[in-house]
């Protein structure tokens, strides 16, 4: 099989000594010559820790584990949370603990090539994996428009180690047919089961079909895979009790350490904002109207909040369809908006704790009425606290503006609701750089 421990034992031992080298290689770079061994070992002493601490990095971002291994891209994404936290331990473990590490150049260079280092090893790995071996041969089990989505994605794109051979759609199955199907697919070349667990012609059947993992056969969740794909999750496949899973308070500390954060970056960012919102505000008094507005907006566990926001159209139509028809950007709050400067006011909802840097977009009360009624598990998303920018913002482009549209909010809450299931300061930080190139672009509407 393409998943064997042969190949996660080349990778540890690889990442090992790849540590070990980017030591050596950060060593020459400091001093410009090639490093005597008793410089180099007097130097490794105290690396070798950082090097354990690092291995476990990889192993918790799950660098090893053979059921990650069909998805290169969400390799990519891992390798880099791995080594973002690595950089974080080591500036704790050699910056605030007193270490006898001197210089701290040594350390600084050591991490760049690290990174770098295991990055073009690891991606190394991954392409001669797919090189050297066939995409292995799956079988995926279930129902509805996202199984078959999943299936034309893996099998229309050579980035996934797997291959469909069949698509078992359960839709009116009996008791047996999906262990008869797995079955034959097995005896026809299938290593791998995606299969979907929610799905209740599935669920009766998994103790049987477990059995076949004594064979050798590997199980995959399917929605586990489709968000892994996609970036987002599969609506009609999610269970409530399943995000109920992932509250707020299984994110105790991430929660706090992100209140500090927005306060501090509120803070920060208010030195820059007061003085633009002020030349903005006043020429907003010039054109006419009342530069602030207000308008209301659903917040965490569904309370209403008000926004602080500078005026860009002739007044807050508050989402209400028949006022939108009468309102229009105009051309001082088209700049505004180009540039992003009216939203600077709710640094003040941010730092009041109504709204944090990152989070789902925040929704016109009577507009989330209607997606309370029509999307699946739309409620969930109020969870947790609202953002300036977030999860669906960066990847749904296509996402509505104005009055509902049910079709299109299906697709964003999906991204909203996979935030609230991976939420964390890797993803906080991804969201946050695709944003501030936004910013620069000058891509607002």
């Amino acid at each position: 099989m393409i998943f064997d421990r042969r190949e996660t034992a080349i990778l540890l031992i690889g990442d090992f000594l790849i540590l070990v080298a980017s030591l050596w290689a950060a060593l020459l770079l400091r001093n410009l010559a090639i490093p005597p061994f008793g410089y180099f070992e007097e130097n490794l002493l105290p690396f070798l820790p950082m090097f354990l601490l690092s291995l476990a990095v990889f192993y918790i971002a799950g660098l090893y584990e053979k059921q990650t291994r069909p998805i290169r891209r969400v390799m990519g994404t891992r390798i880099a949370g791995a080594q973002a936290a690595t950089v974080a331990i080591a500036a704790i473990l050699f910056f605030v603990l007193p270490l006898s590490i001197a210089p701290k150049t040594i350390l600084v260079l050591y991490l760049v090539v690290s990174v770098i280092a295991e990055s073009v090893w690891r991606f190394y790995r991954m392409n001669r994996e797919v090189r050297e071996g066939k995409r292995e041969s799956a079988l995926l089990v279930g129902s509805g428009p996202a199984v078959l989505e999943l299936h034309d994605e893996v099998n229309g794109s050579d980035w996934y180690r797997i291959r469909f051979i069949a698509c078992v759609e359960t839709k009116g199955f009996s008791k047996g047919e999906v262990f008869a199907a797995a079955a034959s697919s097995i005896q026809a070349g299938a290593r791998v089961i995606v299969v979907d667990t929610s799905d209740p012609a599935v669920a009766r059947e998994m103790p049987a079909l477990y059995e076949l993992m004594t064979g050798g056969v590997i199980f995959l969740d399917f929605a586990t895979q489709y968000e892994e794909i996609f970036d987002r999750v599969p609506l009609e496949h999610l269970d409530a009790d399943v995000l109920l899973e992932f509250l707020p308070k299984h994110h105790t500390l991430y929660d706090t350490a992100k209140r500090m954060f927005d306060i501090l970056l509120a803070m920060i960012g208010a030195v820059v904002a007061i003085p633009l919102v002020g030349i903005a505000a006043l020429l907003l008094s010039f054109e006419g109207g009342a530069p602030f507005i207000f308008p209301e907006r659903i917040g965490k566990n569904g309370r209403i909040i008000r926004l602080f926001k500078l005026r860009t159209m002739l007044f807050n139509d508050n989402g209400d369809p028949v006022l939108q028809k009468k309102n229009r950007v105009t051309a001082l709050g088209r700049l505004l908006r180009k540039t992003r400067i009216d939203e600077l006011p709710q640094l003040w909802n941010v730092f009041a704790g109504e709204l944090s840097f990152i989070g789902p977009r925040p929704e016109f009360p009577k507009i989330a009425e209607v997606y309370e009624r029509e999307v699946p598990q739309y409620r969930m998303r109020h969870l947790i606290t609202p953002g300036l920018s977030g999860w669906a913002q960066i990847h749904d482009y296509d996402a509505p503006r104005g009055a509902a549209d049910v079709a299109r909010t299906n697709r964003k809450v999906s991204y909203d609701l996979y935030y609230l299931k991976h939420r964390s300061f890797g993803l906080d930080l991804a969201i946050a750089v695709k944003t501030i190139r936004a910013l620069l672009s000058f891509s607002g509407t």
